[in-house]
């Protein structure tokens, strides 16, 4: 019996080493492998995945970066750094309760450029549509679901939703809501730029009545690594092949997920493309917007200032935005444009963090007025008519005198024939092969 009870005892201190040495590798296993731990949607659809949805990120996302109010009886937008008058109503929206009915009130241009130039309302908007179901749960069987602009009258009991494009407003009933708060903030805004609403291609933009000193600013710049992206989006031991085509590399998980990264050098513009292929229905606009916020988190990219920017033909594009103007990277590129198609999803990126701002030296940039912008690209052959979008929007220009440092310079930017581009880069373009393009696009289509 002696022995017997020595050779159990041995028994279970071997027994017991051996489940600490297997449970210390499961450990290592599982959080050192992203593809069977964080990345599970490799082994399902990526679009069952984006259906998780964080609705924190969705209201700092989908914040609208526009404010407008009339002051003795003139419109201008708005703007105060200390009171962000577009996150005061987001963060409002998030609180109160909306009645599961929308109500259309017209749908004529007379009556919806009246709104425009009432002055009792206080305007948000969007720089693009997005759909009644993306913030809350609207229920409407007819009519366009999207609008880019809110109205808030004096009253706390409704507000109005308007979607430029096609004219329509419609009455949102509400319970619970206080926008006081925020009206308080319009009556004190520091920032004031008189504007009108002008009607172009695809809705009204603001155009500034007269020149105005937009201020330049500066901020040290940061960017991941390669495989830090490589690492999220493949996963760390995910990776099956990697090639090199004309300098560029791309990272591939099977034959379904890929991720091309920059050149590296001194042209490296930090720009990524990441394709996952998958059979699918294209999502629905809502679902588009819904899903690429999804990817956004994915991607790892600091998000403090990222907003919604664009969308059309299956694409939803977000760039970050600074005292409230849009950041143009690279000339005229956006910081995520999310495509869909039946196929795959493709995400272009890029990784250039924003990271700690300069103060604030004085150095302003003087912009004409919006009309004299217009009649300089119109004499250029580029009509008002053929535009869809004009803003003032930050041009990233590289400051000599620190590696990392760059400086935000305010200029026209105009959307026309599906494109973003500078004002001194239109100047630059051949408008009639636009035009000759979007002829025989439009002849294909009949």
């Amino acid at each position: 019996m002696k022995f017997k009870f020595k050779f159990s005892d041995l028994f279970l201190e071997i027994a017991t080493v051996f489940v600490i040495i297997l449970s210390i590798v499961l450990w290592i296993f599982i959080m050192t492998s992203d593809q069977r731990f964080s990345h599970i949607n490799q082994t399902q659809p990526v679009r069952q995945q984006a259906k998780t949805r964080n609705s924190k990120s969705l209201y700092d996302l989908y914040i609208p970066t526009n404010a407008y109010g009339f002051v003795d009886g003139k419109l201008y937008r708005l703007y105060d750094s200390k009171n962000n008058l577009p996150f005061e109503f987001s963060k409002e929206l998030q609180n109160i309760k909306v009645e599961n009915k929308i109500k259309k009130v017209s749908s004529d241009r007379e009556s919806y450029e009246n709104t425009l130039n009432n002055p009792d309302l206080i305007q948000l908007s969007y720089p693009d549509e997005i759909t009644f179901g993306l913030l809350t749960k609207f229920k409407m069987k007819k009519g366009n679901r999207e609008f880019n602009r809110i109205f808030i009258p004096k009253t706390n009991k409704w507000l109005y939703l308007g979607n430029d494009q096609n004219t329509s407003l419609y009455r949102v009933s509400l319970k619970k809501a206080n926008f006081n708060t925020l009206r308080h903030y319009v009556k004190i805004a520091k920032n004031k730029e008189a504007v009108d609403f002008v009607r172009l291609k695809s809705g009204y933009s603001a155009f500034y009545v007269k020149s105005e000193n937009w201020n330049v600013y500066s901020y040290l710049t940061s960017t991941q690594s390669d495989s830090y992206f490589v690492s999220r989006l493949l996963g760390t031991s995910g990776v099956t092949s990697r090639t090199n085509k004309n300098g560029r590399t791309t990272y591939s998980y099977n034959y379904y997920t890929r991720l091309r990264v920059p050149k590296t050098g001194e042209n490296n513009h930090h720009d990524y493309l990441y394709t996952h292929y998958e059979k699918a229905k294209v999502p629905t606009m809502t679902n588009q917007l819904f899903d690429s916020v999804y990817y956004v988190h994915r991607l790892g990219l600091t998000e403090q200032d990222l907003r919604f920017f664009d969308a059309d033909k299956n694409s939803v594009r977000y760039t970050n935005y600074i005292e409230g103007i849009p950041v143009f990277l690279n000339d005229h590129d956006l910081q995520v444009d999310t495509k869909f198609s039946s196929d795959s999803v493709t995400i272009s990126f890029n990784s250039t963090n924003f990271q700690i701002p300069i103060p604030f030296d004085g150095q302003t940039e003087t912009l004409e007025s919006t009309y004299d912008m217009i009649s300089d690209l119109s004499k250029h052959g580029l009509h008002q008519s053929e535009i869809e979008r004009i803003m003032v929007g930050f041009k990233v220009e590289s400051d000599k005198s620190h590696n990392n440092l760059v400086n935000l310079v305010p200029t026209y930017y105009i959307k026309a024939f599906g494109q973003w581009k500078s004002k001194s880069e239109w100047l630059k373009e051949d408008i009639k092969l636009y035009q000759k393009l979007e002829e025989n696009t439009e002849n294909e289509v009949k």
